[in-house]
């Protein structure tokens, strides 16, 4: 089946393309011609008129032609009706998936059907590739609930694994995030990267006092509420227990990147802190650096060559949750250049549009940050990330409406998976 887009924008790496149709065949995109009707697009510029009867003798020459009849009814030519067409957004850090299987700490829901489930909701906000990045913490953490215990965490690699081979509404991926305190499943994740179920591969030190819980204050705010009632005293003893804890050497962490690097798996470094330990992970062969703690070190993995990524939600929030850096003061300064979802998958797609209208970002630099960007990261950008001829259909076709972006129609390799078309109030 050939479809064609038409009466759209379509948002192209480094520009966005008016008055022309984007072609998708055999679930890739084929072509981008100019428009034949030439409709007027968001109400811009005036509209051919056409000449009816002459368009009457056209179709009856069309129609006496067998080729083209045929070609005909294997074309479905569809109408966005303005919408900006632009590609899938692929999100490299998202633990939504978690609320899904354990929505409280003593329900625990199938696997199977918390993935089904969500991956309607991630549909429905834009997102056609999602790494599912689930924390695999040691026994005894505070915050080691049940679906970040090492027997969760490798049932749902494996599920997440197999999804890839079967027919799903978007592409499911896994971002393996171990923490690197975790001595007890250093052999359980050396064994899920070799079986192939990691995609991505994350190193994470969550010791209150560095990286994402320097302050003090925010760690025991972010602690369950038996952490943040502890006494002074009993918190400055749980702090001084962190510090002291055995870790995974930097001998055994290279093991692991030289192990993932084999199996073409990408690795990501963990809430940066200092300029030195951007460095140290760069030993490792780190080449993303996830919510980096302050502009200096962001500014420094940017320089380095290395993928930086942010959260989406830290845009729409105005900053950190956590109290760390911007997300939207890095973009400013050109020390950004992958935004993800990290917790919120409606993020997304809001933090694009609201670069665009607010702050005055080209809208094609704005859509790279979720697309082509992380496509780099990850190592997908040959299929995927940018509407280019030969890549995979994963298209979004995206209206405005009150200032806030409205998705009306999802396409994952071409074929449509959401058609969402709002109706006219009674």
């Amino acid at each position: 089946m050939r479809k064609i887009l038409k009466n759209g924008k379509i948002v192209l790496e480094n520009q966005v393309l008016e008055n022309c149709e984007l072609v998708i065949e055999n679930g890739r995109i084929a072509e981008i011609t100019a428009s034949k009707s030439r409709n007027p697009i968001a109400g811009e510029g005036p509209a051919k008129i056409k000449n009816s009867g002459q368009d009457e003798a056209e179709n009856a020459k069309v129609n006496d032609t067998e080729t083209n009849d045929v070609e005909e009814k294997d074309t479905e030519e569809i109408d966005v009706g303005g919408a900006y067409i632009m590609p899938g957004i692929i999100d490299i850090h998202s633990d939504m998936i978690e609320s899904f299987i354990q929505p409280r700490s003593t329900a625990v829901m199938d696997f199977a059907m918390g993935l089904r489930e969500a991956e309607r909701v991630l549909m429905s906000c834009g997102i056609t590739t999602m790494f599912h990045s689930i924390s695999m913490f040691r026994e005894g953490a505070w915050d080691v609930k049940e679906i970040r215990q090492a027997p969760q965490v490798r049932k749902l690699a494996g599920l997440v694994g197999g999804y890839r081979h079967e027919a799903r509404l978007i592409r499911h991926r896994y971002h393996l995030r171990y923490e690197i305190d975790n001595i007890a499943c250093y052999d359980d994740v050396m064994e899920m990267i070799q079986s192939g179920v990691v995609d991505l591969l994350s190193f994470m030190d969550h010791t209150p006092g560095q990286g994402q819980y320097k302050n003090l204050e925010i760690y025991r705010r972010h602690q369950p509420n038996e952490g943040r009632d502890l006494t002074e005293k009993a918190f400055q003893e749980l702090i001084g227990q962190e510090a002291e804890k055995e870790m995974v050497s930097f001998e055994q962490l290279m093991d692991l990147a030289d192990c993932a690097r084999k199996y073409g798996i990408k690795i990501a470094s963990h809430d940066d802190d200092t300029v030195e330990k951007l460095k140290v992970n760069q030993e490792l062969g780190v080449t993303i650096s996830e919510f980096p703690i302050t502009m200096e070190v962001a500014e420094a993995a940017v320089e380095s060559g290395l993928q930086t990524v942010l959260g989406a939600p830290n845009i729409l929030l105005g900053g950190s949750h956590s109290g760390n850096l911007s997300a939207l003061e890095a973009i400013n300064a050109g020390a950004a250049t992958v935004l993800v979802s990290d917790y919120y998958p409606q993020a997304l797609l809001q933090a694009v549009f609201r670069l665009y209208r607010q702050e005055g970002i080209p809208l094609f630099e704005a859509v790279r940050y979720v697309t082509l960007n992380p496509a780099k990261a990850v190592g997908m950008e040959r299929e995927l990330g940018s509407i280019e001829a030969g890549k995979k259909a994963d298209i979004l076709c995206v209206k405005l409406e009150e200032g806030y972006p409205q998705l009306n129609r999802v396409f994952v390799d071409g074929e449509c998976i959401m058609n969402c078309q709002y109706r006219k109030a009674d």
